[in-house]
């Protein structure tokens, strides 16, 4: 049995109707150079950069404040909103407390005894007081561990404080400019900016001018298009021009190619929020059992985990002027590469992606600064 494909004819009225059709959108259309047939033009790119990189900026600006936190402060908030819970924390603080003196007078015991089978070193007198004295040093250190490390806190966090200011801006922003637009008669574009209802009760009123504003970041856009111009602020008279080199320019596939930017900005952020919330509570930790790991410094065989844990507390306080440091090389590679490989956008992809991983890995590297691991 052979199948007989037919050819699919359209009938007159059917070319008749699709002619009208294209006629009526493309005279709808305002037809400007840097429009698409969706209506979308070039400022509307500007806005969509604009926006997600303020909301970028919101999040990163609300996660480093958090950062400031200082965990004294978190366990002071307790003892005011929830005494019950802060009293179980006093007392795992002050068991901890007790438990420290414990183990260094059991070290001390065991060094002690290790260093008098020398005949040598106890025929010495300083070398019995410098332990004596030693003794006295150890139970201070473990007695006031929560001001010992608050002091380490103040004095690393100064950094923090240097790297992060009032008024920073994690992803260059800059002032608004506010551009305006008036269609005159552009009803697709009335459709695709105002919405169907809104476009039906323009018709109805009578209503065919309509000026649009558009709120544009300069810097925000060079950050995407750095050969981007802004010529004037009436889009009537001085049209945005187009930010590539492109013959063909189009703004809806612009805005499709840009929202991977956008998600991999807003994750990096809202990961960074998460580093910051993480990292309060390993500093609450550390601060509430700092006399066990500091109760070590009682013996020469073990005082390196002592000294492990400093320098654990001062990478975990240094982590968030890594961050910083981290977000203003990226705008540093981001530039180097688009004015090395213009030509080559998903560089800038890759740049960000490098961010990223950059963002979750700053724990680790910091504890290289340090010298851990």
């Amino acid at each position: 049995m052979k199948l007989q494909l037919r050819r699919c004819k359209l009938s007159l009225h059917t070319k008749i109707y699709l002619f009208i059709i294209i006629v009526v959108l493309i005279n709808m259309n305002p037809m400007r150079a840097s429009a698409d047939l969706l209506g979308y033009e070039i400022q509307d790119i500007y806005v969509e950069i604009t926006d997600n990189v303020r909301e970028t900026n919101e999040i990163l600006d609300k996660a480093f404040k958090f950062t400031q936190i200082s965990p004294y402060a978190v366990i002071s908030n307790l003892q005011t909103k929830f005494p019950e819970q802060a009293k179980i924390l006093h007392d795992v603080h002050l068991a901890s407390i007790t438990m420290s003196l414990i183990v260094a007078t059991l070290l001390l015991m065991v060094d002690f005894f290790r260093k008098t089978v020398n005949f040598e070193w106890s025929s010495k007198w300083e070398n019995v007081l410098i332990f004596l004295i030693k003794i006295i040093v150890i139970k201070q250190v473990v007695q006031n561990a929560d001001v010992i490390m608050g002091y380490i806190y103040q004095g690393f966090n100064y950094i923090n404080q240097q790297a992060i200011h009032a008024s920073m801006e994690f992803l260059p922003f800059g002032t608004t400019e506010t551009y305006t637009w008036t269609d005159e008669d552009g009803v697709m574009t009335k459709m695709v900016k105002k919405g169907w209802w809104d476009f039906w009760m323009d018709v109805g009123a009578g209503s065919t001018r309509t000026t649009y504003s558009y709120v544009i970041s300069q810097d925000a856009v060079r950050m995407f298009y750095p050969n981007a111009q802004f010529p004037g602020k009436d889009l009537n008279t001085d049209p945005l021009p187009n930010p590539t080199t492109a013959v063909t320019f189009m703004p809806t596939m612009s805005m499709i190619l840009l929202q991977p930017y956008f998600w991999i900005m807003k994750a990096i952020a809202y990961i960074v929020f998460v580093i910051a919330t993480g990292r309060v509570f390993e500093l609450c930790l550390y601060t509430i059992f700092a006399p066990l790991p500091l109760a070590t410094f009682a013996s020469d065989t073990t005082h390196d985990v002592a000294k492990s844990f400093i320098k654990n507390y001062i990478a975990v306080v240094l982590q968030v002027s890594m961050i910083v440091v981290m977000f203003i090389i990226y705008l540093a590679v981001n530039t180097t590469v688009q004015s090395a490989y213009p030509g080559m956008p998903v560089l800038k992809l890759v740049a960000l992606i490098s961010l990223g991983l950059g963002v979750v890995k700053s724990n680790a590297w910091s504890k290289k600064i340090c010298g851990i691991g």
